[in-house]
């Protein structure tokens, strides 16, 4: 493998991992390259002229497609060993099915937006 092929991969790697562990890079990354439109709306009375002023709004669109991790797969522990690592007023969100009960951390959910769990047989969609 030449130099250029080495270099090559090394700044690809360098670049992938700052992309990764760097959040405030990855926010320039994301917001560079968002879909963003812009949207009119009739304002509140008229212009100077006499004409109905329009008010426009920008949307940027921060994430990408998929760029929230569903968490597919979850992991529950005993009530005993939350209580060590949850705080005493975190709020969690409870399903009960067939008499299987889960909570799911609203913290937990903020960051992930939705996990995909079976709860007493039946498949589920938690989302937050």
């Amino acid at each position: 493998m030449g130099n250029f092929a080495k270099v090559a991969i090394f700044l690809a790697v360098g670049l992938m991992l700052v992309t990764i562990f760097m959040p405030s890079f990855r926010q320039l990354i994301t917001r560079t390259f968002s879909n963003s439109e812009t949207i009119t709306f009739p304002g509140n009375g008229a212009s100077a002229t006499g004409a109905s002023a329009v008010q426009e709004f920008k949307i940027i669109t921060l994430l990408g497609y998929d760029a929230i991790p569903a968490i597919l797969d979850p992991e529950f522990v005993d009530a005993d060993i939350a209580d060590i690592w949850m705080k005493p007023d975190e709020q969690v969100m409870g399903v009960s099915i067939n008499g299987d009960n889960r909570a799911y951390s609203i913290p937990m959910l903020s960051r992930h937006e939705i996990v995909n769990d079976v709860v007493g047989g039946e498949p589920i969609a938690v989302t937050w």
